[in-house]
């Protein structure tokens, strides 16, 4: 019996020597004045899983531990756990210690103290680390320390879109914790993330830049953000509220309203003067002309002040580079009513002809004119217009003149029909079209156009 006891013991020794051999090859395992002890590898180093992306729908509830180990076998070496909704999660302090700072020293304070170290025979606890996280989170930031070099901007980009907050709680976990390569990688992704970001998400990646001390992450942010709210002038609450932006500390507001400061020129938010206006009456053609300087620098949408013709305040809104639904190459302008101001003047609908024409400032007075007919103004359809009203390729004509010194010249003639019943006073006379030069003041700094979302 003893000679088989015997014979079973060197076998049993002889596997474990050979798995150990294994280990030892992958560089799996080190040796150590204490005996063999898992080894972690540079960041780069394994590749434990066959690919770098992860994909969440393979969390297990029931098995969560083979989403975030590299391999089966590691759930026999645990030596802690931690208790995450209800389930008990396998870990081992070694690696955790190499990745985060804050589980190194409670388990360098524990042997100080003289509490019993981690080891196979009574493991750890350590649920008071994930305290207040979800199953997924806490998954999702094991992958990462587990295995370093899954953390790709493919991976993390999968978290970010899997679910709402999802990064955002992966990036405050590895805050809590001190897991300074993987909160880097993390504001490294971010930063590239935001450069498609709308107004809300900076706002958001702001806030948790603040949460995780992300200086660079923030100042990214807010550059973005600077840019998309001086584009849009006194048009920018309707892209954010005072209130969701007060949800910022005042630290990243300050540097906000600086960076703010820097993107606009003086007088940016002043309406943009207007010329050679012709208020008309119901029946006959008025219109005027609006100068957009500092044309070529335009992002977004551009407006024009209210002006009175025909009884009714109107105005124009101009894309330079072209709306959403423009596809590029086009410039896209429409007339808008205010119909507060016809109603309150007795007009509940208004009938108009209307022509927008661009001015060669030339003395040849080469116009280019696109005639928009007749639309009906109400309460419901307040703009009428052209998405692509005319080319750039048309306006940077070089044998014309129409964005000359960076300005562009825009003529709108206007005729509001009366009501039914009325004389026409103008008969079927069309909308009246602009002089053959227009004056124009002299080349010198204008005021900049309001610009709008």
């Amino acid at each position: 019996m003893a000679l088989v006891a015997t014979a079973a013991l060197l076998h049993s020794y002889q596997r474990c020597a050979q798995r150990l051999r294994v280990a030892k090859k992958k560089g799996l395992w080190l040796d150590a004045p204490g005996g063999p002890t898992l080894a972690l590898a540079p960041e780069a180093a394994l590749e434990l899983h066959g690919t770098a992306l992860l994909n969440l729908d393979d969390l297990d509830r029931r098995q969560p531990q083979r989403f975030y180990l590299p391999d089966a076998s590691f759930e026999q070496l645990a030596d802690c756990y931690a208790l995450v909704g209800g389930v008990r999660l396998p870990l081992h302090a070694q690696v955790l210690a190499a990745r985060a700072a804050v589980l190194r020293q409670m388990f360098v304070a524990q042997v100080e103290d003289g509490q019993p170290a981690c080891s196979l025979q009574e493991p750890v606890a350590l649920t008071a680390a994930f305290a207040g996280c979800g199953l997924r989170e806490v998954a999702a930031f094991l992958r990462f320390v587990y295995s370093p070099d899954h953390a790709t901007p493919a991976s993390l980009g999968h978290v970010h879109k899997y679910a709402d907050g999802l990064l955002d709680a992966v990036a405050g976990l590895a805050h809590r914790l001190d897991a300074a390569g993987l909160l880097s990688k993390i504001e490294t992704y971010l930063q590239g993330a935001s450069a498609q970001a709308g107004v809300l998400e900076l706002i958001g990646t702001v806030q948790l830049a603040e949460r995780c001390h992300l200086a660079a992450l923030s100042d990214t942010c807010l550059s973005l953000l600077a840019r998309k709210l001086a584009s849009s002038g006194p048009f920018w609450r309707e892209q954010v509220s005072e209130a969701q932006l007060a949800e910022c500390n005042s630290e990243s507001l300050a540097a906000l309203a600086c960076k703010m400061a820097a993107q606009v020129h003086a007088g940016a938010f002043e309406p943009p003067p207007v010329h050679g206006v012709q208020h008309g009456h119901k029946g006959t053609a008025g219109g005027f002309t609006w100068v957009i300087t500092s044309f070529s620098k335009q992002q977004g949408r551009v407006t024009s002040p209210w002006v009175e013709v025909g009884g009714v305040q109107w105005r124009l809104k101009v894309w330079p580079k072209g709306d959403d639904a423009a596809g590029g190459g086009h410039l896209s302008a429409y007339l808008e009513c205010n119909y507060a101001h016809a109603h309150s003047v007795g007009m509940p609908s208004i009938e108009a002809f209307y022509d927008f024409t661009f001015l060669d400032q030339s003395e040849d007075g080469l116009h280019f004119t696109v005639d928009c007919g007749k639309d009906l103004f109400t309460a419901t359809t307040q703009n009428w217009g052209k998405t692509r009203m005319v080319s750039l390729e048309e306006l940077a004509r070089p044998d014309r003149k129409y964005l000359e010194h960076d300005r562009l010249a825009v003529r709108i003639a206007i005729r509001v029909m009366p009501p039914s019943g009325t004389a026409d006073v103008a008969g079927a006379a069309g909308v009246a079209q602009p002089p053959a030069a227009v004056a124009l003041p002299a080349a010198q700094p204008l005021a900049a156009p309001v610009a709008g979302a």
